[in-house]
C-alpha cells in the first residue's frame, strides 16, 4: 500500500473495525483508537495496534502525540442520526459537537503532524443534499439537523485539504454486515422500537445498501486513488423499504408482516409523534415532522456505479444478500438471549 501506517479513529467500531482487518490484510500497519470499555475481539488485538481513549478526553497535544509517525488517517467515528438523545439535548448542538467540531479538530491536528491524507466517513444523505439528486431540492434536508452537521462536516474537513494534505469523504448509504460486540442499528429500527405492535409500518420509499465489508474495501481503495475533495458515494444495490425489511426478518425469525404506507399518511403519524416528543422535551437528528416527505417515501438511490470505476472495484463481487443474512442471525440470537 501507499500509505504504510494508518491511524484509524473508531477503529474498533462498527465499520471501523471491518476497515482496521483489511488494511492490515493489505499489509499496513493500523493503529485503532476504540473507547476504554469498547468490545475487542482477538483478531482485532492481535493483527492491529489497539489504543484505548476517549478523544474528547485527549487534549491536543495527547492527540498529537497518537498521530505522530502515521501517514494516513481514516476518520471512522461518530454518532448515527438514529441515536436517542436524552431529554432537554439539542439535536442541532449534539451532532454539530459530535460530527463536526470533532472532526474538524481530529483533522487539523492530524495534518499538523505531518499526517498525508485522510478518509472520512460521511452520509448519502448529505450527499443527496448537495446535489439535488433523487427530486430534492438542494440544501433542502438541511432542515434536519443531522444532514446538516454532516454538510457542515465536509465542508470543514474540505477546507483543511491542500497539496499536503488529501481529504476525501466516503458517503456512505445504509448498511449491513455484523462486528464482534456490536448490536445490529436494525435490531433498534425494525423490531425494538415496533415493540408488541402487530406491523412495522415504514415508507414506500427505497435506498442504496452496502456491506459493512465493502465499505472496508472502498476505504483501502480510497487511499490509494482519491483526491483531494472527492465525494464518493458508495454502494451496492438499490432496493425497496419493505423488501428489504421482509428479506432481514426472514434471516432473523422474525415473524411479522411489513406495510408500506402513503407518504401523506406516513406524515400524519410523524407528526403526531412530533407532538409527543415535544411534550417530553426530546429531539431527534431527523426532524420527525419532515422524515416521511423528505426520505421515508423517496427512493434515495446513489450512483454507486460510477464510484466503483473510479475506485476499480468493478468486480467486486455483491455482498449484500449476506450481510443482511448476519445481521438478521445477529439479531436472532440476540433476541433468543434477551
Amino acid at each position: 500500500m501507499k500509505y504504510q501506517k494508518v491511524f484509524i479513529v473508531g477503529g474498533a467500531g462498527f465499520l471501523g473495525y471491518h476497515a482496521s482487518l483489511e488494511l492490515t490484510k493489505r499489509g499496513a500497519n493500523v493503529t485503532a483508537l476504540a473507547l476504554p470499555n469498547e468490545e475487542i475481539d482477538e483478531e482485532l488485538s492481535t493483527s492491529t495496534q489497539v489504543v484505548r481513549a476517549n478523544i474528547d478526553e485527549l487534549s491536543d497535544e495527547q492527540l498529537s502525540a497518537l498521530l505522530i509517525g502515521h501517514d494516513a488517517l481514516v476518520y471512522a467515528a461518530g454518532p448515527d442520526d438514529r441515536i436517542e438523545l436524552a431529554p432537554g439535548v439539542s439535536a442541532t448542538e449534539f451532532f454539530q459537537t459530535q460530527l463536526v467540531e470533532r472532526t474538524e479538530r481530529v483533522l487539523r491536528i492530524a495534518k499538523s503532524q505531518g499526517i498525508q491524507k485522510a478518509i472520512l466517513f460521511g452520509s448519502y444523505f448529505s450527499y443527496i443534499n448537495n446535489h439535488g439528486l433523487c427530486g430534492v431540492k438542494a440544501g433542502s434536508l438541511e432542515r434536519h439537523p443531522y444532514i446538516k452537521a454532516r454538510v457542515d462536516q465536509t465542508n470543514r474537513a474540505f477546507a483543511l485539504g491542500d497539496e499536503s494534505f488529501t481529504v476525501a469523504t466516503l458517503h456512505i448509504p445504509y448498511v449491513f454486515g455484523v462486528a464482534p460486540g456490536k448490536t445490529p442499528i436494525w435490531k433498534h429500527v425494525f423490531v425494538d422500537r415496533f415493540g408488541s405492535s402487530s406491523q412495522v409500518v415504514y415508507g414506500n420509499g427505497g435506498t442504496t445498501i452496502i456491506s459493512a465489508k465493502k465499505i472496508a474495501v472502498c476505504v483501502a481503495q480510497s487511499l490509494e486513488l482519491a483526491n483531494n475533495g472527492d465525494e464518493l458515494a458508495i454502494g451496492s444495490v438499490d432496493m425497496k423499504f419493505t423488501p428489504m425489511i421482509q428479506q432481514l426478518f426472514k434471516a432473523a425469525h422474525i415473524d411479522k408482516p411489513v406495510a408500506n404506507i402513503p407518504t401523506w399518511l406516513l406524515s400524519l403519524f410523524m407528526k403526531k409523534e412530533w407532538r409527543s416528543m415535544r411534550a417530553k422535551n426530546l429531539d431527534s437528528g431527523l426532524d420527525v415532522r419532515y422524515l416521511a416527505k423528505d426520505i421515508l417515501g423517496r427512493d434515495f438511490y446513489v450512483d454507486y456505479k460510477t464510484t466503483d470505476n473510479r475506485l476499480q472495484m468493478s468486480d467486486y463481487v455483491d455482498d449484500v444478500d449476506q450481510a443482511i443474512e448476519e445481521t438478521g442471525q445477529k439479531m436472532d440470537q440476540q433476541n433468543s438471549t434477551s
